[in-house]
């Protein structure tokens, strides 16, 4: 995007330096099916698309490139750049690497770019999609989208735990142990838990179901740790 003798970027401004030379690639786009370019980073390769502009990153050579864009984004915040609300036809492509058909994800959750990801080998990025997610993420996308998705797990395991209450509570009244404790004004969820009046549930049914609601919090708890720890 920059003139062929710059020495700095007409963007950002900075140093250039030299181009890097492709090298044939043992892949093929999964668009537009021509041979893909290969580029070698430090953690890993990116290749390239002649033809259509795709290109697909390997895991640890994305996970560097977004590294650097988040460092730089905290200490030089940017302007959020606006979403591009041009609609696409819906493909499933396959991974130029194994073949698999990858997934398609919203970028953060919250980045408007929707990308196609191979698990094991690396993600797929239309014509310009690159650029806007590395922008995203200079801006802060990942923080916040890392902050919202804190918030949904803390909810879930609010409303978890309520529920288990008014389980635990069910379950002793069923057998005959303590009055029922009616908790259904706390939160829509525990008003529209409907629990069996068969008797057999206070035998072992409701242990079983009180059991998998607790490593279901300790799940949640792990997931709000994780990204506690990420911020």
């Amino acid at each position: 995007m920059n003139a062929p003798v710059a020495l700095h970027c007409g963007g950002c401004g900075r140093e250039l330096g030299l181009e890097p030379i492709p090298e044939p690639a043992p892949f093929d786009c999964p668009g537009c099916s021509r041979q893909l370019t290969s580029f070698a980073g430090e953690r890993g390769r990116l290749y390239d698309c002649a033809a259509c502009g795709g290109q697909f990153v390997e895991q640890a050579l994305l996970r560097e490139l977004l590294e650097q864009r988040e460092i730089c984004g905290a200490a030089v915040p940017k302007r959020p750049l606006a979403r591009d609300a041009a609609l696409a036809p819906v493909r499933y492509a396959p991974c130029p690497a194994c073949g698999a058909l990858m997934n398609r994800a919203n970028f953060g959750g919250m980045s408007g770019v929707i990308v196609d990801v191979c698990a094991r080998h690396g993600v797929w990025f239309d014509a310009g999609e690159l650029p806007r997610v590395l922008a995203f993420v200079e801006d802060g996308g990942l923080v916040r989208a890392r902050r919202l998705r804190l918030e949904e797990l803390e909810r879930r395991e609010r409303e978890l735990r309520l529920s288990t209450i008014e389980l635990s509570s069910h379950a002793a009244a069923e057998a005959g142990n303590a009055p029922r404790t009616n908790l259904s004004s706390l939160g829509d969820m525990t008003g529209s838990l409907r629990y069996p009046s068969d008797p057999a549930w206070s035998t072992g049914l409701w242990d079983d179901a009180k059991e998998a609601a607790h490593e279901l919090l300790e799940l949640i708890g792990g997931e709000i740790a994780r990204f506690r720890g990420s911020r």
